[in-house]
């Protein structure tokens, strides 16, 4: 069954029960019950990422992650802490491009501590300036560890080089220089403005029913004014797919690390793209696992990395495909050859049906044990609600991965190919690795 999000809806599949409610104000809460599980799952999200931020507010996501755990007007931070550690809980949040979550995980009985911690964060953030300034100092060293950490580093310039000027190239937790200029004021200014009811997204899996989240949501709200409180919820993200910009081919990080740390990347196909099962087995034959062509080429033919793969990364109008390697500087140039080679080579001459027979076995097993997590239920959840609209059960996933044809799989590597690429390289003295650019 395939099920449109953009609609209430109520219905059984794989013995969990899934649920959406749109409340008055423009809340929406969705949930899956799942019979028998022992905890829940919980997560009050915003379609709001760092793609979203203007010059002025470059880095207030990122801030209001952090600041949203330092208390609100009847909790202090500690407070929130031990809220969640009296249960035995676990709390976090995420900031990405496209959304920003803040989730716990909890046994059933304690769901209604941790909804109501986690929606006072969301709703009643004091942001104080003493706190702002506090949060300021672990942010840049948060970003200070990413530097320190090359494939961090790699991964980010990588991003830069495939979307120059794109807001979707820019880190998300801002930079050094943009975290020093952000003001308090304008934090508080992008808080007030897409922290409102009609983009509040609450999902919950677990050991819970839908009534049940229903009325405890709309209790918390009460406390508030939001349950009847209208507003105007951000647009849908457009999906229509974007012109992107051209690429630096070639971007070289000299720091004094031990390895080159290696990523050849194409522009690619964004996340909703038809193409995107198919790009999912290519990957998985490319550099998925350690039965995949580079980690077999790689480093078990020939010993020069310890950590290969590939990935792909989408977002609602584009995406870019990368190919990583961990390995001495000296064999810099042939591990970027042979993670060239192989991609040519499925473009060129396809996949065995025994390298494509092995992909959908793994990629169907490893989202069958995926989905026996209660936070990767939710996650689907809320990757349906803010993103496509579209929720798929997980036979139905399995379904789309078993339409595949062997030969989509050389089709979508041949249009990866002939997208606009870059090298990213960091390390020591890789200057002469721009010729392989």
């Amino acid at each position: 069954m395939k099920l449109g999000l953009l609609d209430s809806c109520d219905f059984t599949a794989e013995a969990s029960r899934v649920c959406r409610t749109v409340l008055p104000s423009g809340v929406r809460i969705l949930s899956e019950e799942i019979p028998g599980a022992p905890s829940v799952a919980i997560a009050a999200s915003v379609a709001v990422g760092s793609r979203d931020e203007s010059d002025d507010t470059y880095g207030s996501t990122h801030f209001l992650e952090h600041l949203l755990f330092k208390g609100t007007s009847k909790r202090s931070a500690r407070d929130i802490s031990v809220a969640f550690d009296s249960v035995g809980g676990s709390s976090n949040a995420a900031t990405a491009k496209e959304y920003t979550s803040y989730y716990a995980r909890v046994m059933n009985s304690a769901l209604p501590l941790a909804l109501d911690v986690i929606l006072d964060m969301f709703v009643d953030a004091k942001i104080d300036g003493d706190d702002f300034e506090l949060e300021r100092t672990v942010i840049l060293e948060e970003l200070a560890m990413g530097q320190d950490d090359p494939e961090d580093v790699a991964h980010e310039a990588l991003a830069s080089a495939l979307l120059p000027g794109h807001e979707l190239g820019r880190p998300i937790g801002g930079t050094k220089e943009t975290i020093l200029a952000t003001k308090r004021s304008s934090v508080i200014d992008y808080y007030k403005k897409h922290y409102i009811p009609a983009n509040l997204v609450v999902t919950a899996a677990g050991g819970v029913t839908h009534e049940q989240l229903v009325e405890l949501v709309q209790q918390e709200l009460q406390k508030f004014g939001w349950l009847d409180e209208t507003s105007t919820p951000n647009l849908r993200r457009a999906q229509d797919e974007i012109v992107l910009p051209q690429t630096q081919s070639f971007t070289s990080v000299n720091q004094d690390f031990a390895q080159a740390n290696i990523l050849l990347g194409y522009q690619s196909i964004k996340g909703m793209d038809p193409d995107r099962y198919a790009l999912g087995v290519m990957n998985t034959i490319l550099g998925g696992g350690m039965s995949s062509r580079l980690y077999q080429v790689i480093r078990e033919q020939r010993g020069l990395a310890y950590s290969t793969y590939s990935y792909q990364q989408g977002y609602a109008d584009a995406g870019y495909f990368g190919l990583y390697a961990g390995c001495n500087p000296e064999n810099s140039e042939l591990v970027v050859t042979l993670m060239k080679k192989e991609l040519a080579d499925i473009s060129d001459k396809g996949v065995t049906k025994e390298e494509f027979h092995l992909a959908l076995g793994s990629l169907t097993g490893g989202l069958a044990l995926r989905y026996e997590s209660s936070m990767a239920r939710m996650n689907r959840l809320l990757s349906a609600e803010i993103g496509s609209g579209e929720y798929l059960s997980t036979s139905e996933i399995l379904g789309r991965f078993q339409e595949v044809e062997i030969d989509q799989v050389q089709a979508v590597a041949s249009r990866i190919l002939k997208n606009n690429s870059s090298l990213v390289a960091v390390g020591p003295n890789l200057e002469t690795l721009e010729q392989l650019a």
